[in-house]
């Protein structure tokens, strides 16, 4: 298990992560009751928790397969909702949603065949170019908040949605790439086999694994399988 005195930053640290899961949930009731235009500014927040929470995990040494499991979990519960409440301001963005959940099906694959879980370079891309566009996109909706000078705003205004279709190109491209190389990764290595809950370890040793950081420096580049079956 983690270190005694090292157990409030660990929490803190799972705390800034699970954030995002609450942050997901108010997303839509904020969004209905104040429109879009005041969640430029909340939605650009939350994503600032996805930098710290890794950054901190490994700068105060309480890495964990929780926290990476937690943080995969509230990254796509995030990444859905706000692509979602996107759409409803440009219909073009379901073609991301669309890619996103063919993303998500070929991990959950992965996952049910107990592979590692962490992300690959090219998902790690995609999910910084897919922030970053997304961020733009809600903040050019927040626009008429910012006191711009009447000029610029005219020229926002014109090339809204020439830019948002330049953004949303930009994603579906590196999503359709990003597919490409999970199919290669992930996909042809999967036997997709059941998993019988007889082998697995027990619950107290599973729980004693996903919280201790030197099992998970030691294990994290190897399959699920490898630690959460019985010898």
């Amino acid at each position: 298990m983690i270190n005694q005195k090292n157990k409030i930053k660990f929490i803190i640290v799972n705390l800034i992560t699970f954030s995002r899961v609450i942050g997901s949930i108010l997303l839509p009731i904020y969004y209905f009751n104040k429109g879009i235009k005041y969640m430029g500014i909340l939605v650009a927040l939350l994503f600032l928790t996805d930098l710290i929470d890794g950054k901190l995990s490994r700068y105060w040494k309480v890495e964990s397969f929780l926290g990476c499991l937690l943080d995969s979990i509230s990254d796509k519960l995030f990444a859905f909702v706000m692509i979602s409440i996107l759409s409803y301001e440009y219909p073009i963005v379901l073609l991301i949603l669309v890619f996103e959940l063919i993303i998500f099906i070929i991990n959950t694959l992965a996952f049910k065949d107990n592979k590692n879980v962490k992300s690959s370079k090219m998902g790690k891309f995609k999910a910084t170019i897919l922030d970053i566009n997304i961020t733009i996109l809600y903040l050019y909706k927040a626009k008429d908040l910012l006191n711009l000078p009447n000029k610029l705003m005219y020229f926002l205004d014109k090339t809204e949605y020439s830019i948002s279709y330049i953004l949303v190109g930009i994603i579906v491209g590196i999503q359709l790439v990003t597919i490409c190389d999970y199919s290669k990764s992930i996909l042809k290595q999967t036997s997709f086999e059941k998993i019988n809950k007889k082998d697995l370890k027990s619950n107290k040793e599973i729980i004693s694994m996903l919280t201790d950081r030197e099992f998970y420096i030691k294990n994290k580049d190897n399959s699920l399988r490898k630690f959460l079956y019985k010898n």
